[in-house]
């Protein structure tokens, strides 16, 4: 074999090497589309600072039923309108970024039905669907006795209590703690009480 042709035979040695290292595993190129970044919540840092929540991002912390506080007037009889406030034994305060929206009431025994046709020009929200907050935590509901009477029927409001900014994720897990702990439903709002009260 010539000099010439050793030459050109370790030059296409070399030439094939370079196009095989170029080419990665099973000859397929190696240069890749960029990765798109995940799409995921906020989490805590690693060093001493808190990860900020992005602006108006609300975080659904907990659903749960929530006690609250407040009072029932008897309508009719065997027809009550209760407004409900947010509070109660062992229930955090409401604050500036903290929220409870409403999704339905709940009765303890379950011998009332509730319903928006006893609590007209109440002159707040209904409760099935309103947005509890620091500047306007009370709603109202009615409800007709669906059942025989029992010694107690005490309410309750079902919802999911949710964070934005100014509160941080730690305030968040703090606060749906308390509420998580908190009664589900209130001595203070017994319908039994009420429908014994007399006639309205």
């Amino acid at each position: 074999m010539t000099q010439t042709n050793k030459l050109r035979i370790a030059a296409l040695l070399v030439g094939a090497g370079l196009l095989g290292a170029c080419g990665g595993p099973g000859g397929q190129p190696t240069s890749q589309p960029p990765a798109q970044e995940p799409v995921v919540a906020p989490t805590r840092g690693t060093g001493t600072q808190e990860a900020p929540l992005p602006r108006g991002q609300s975080l659904p912390v907990l659903t749960t039923a929530v006690a609250g506080t407040g009072a029932g007037n008897l309508v009719a009889p065997d027809t009550v309108c209760v407004f409900w406030t947010w509070g109660g034994d062992g229930s955090p305060q409401l604050t500036d970024g903290l929220s409870f929206r409403v999704d339905h009431p709940v009765v303890v025994p379950s011998s009332w039905t509730p319903t928006r046709d006893v609590c007209d020009d109440a002159g707040v929200p209904w409760c099935d669907g309103a947005q509890i907050t620091v500047d306007a935590s009370t709603c109202a509901i009615g409800f007709v006795r669906s059942g025989d009477p029992e010694p107690h029927a005490f309410v309750g409001m079902v919802g999911t209590l949710q964070c934005r900014q100014p509160l941080s994720q730690d305030d968040c897990v703090a606060l749906a703690h308390q509420v998580d702990d908190a009664a589900d439903v209130s001595p203070d709002l017994d319908l039994e009480s009420v429908a014994g009260s007399g006639t309205p």
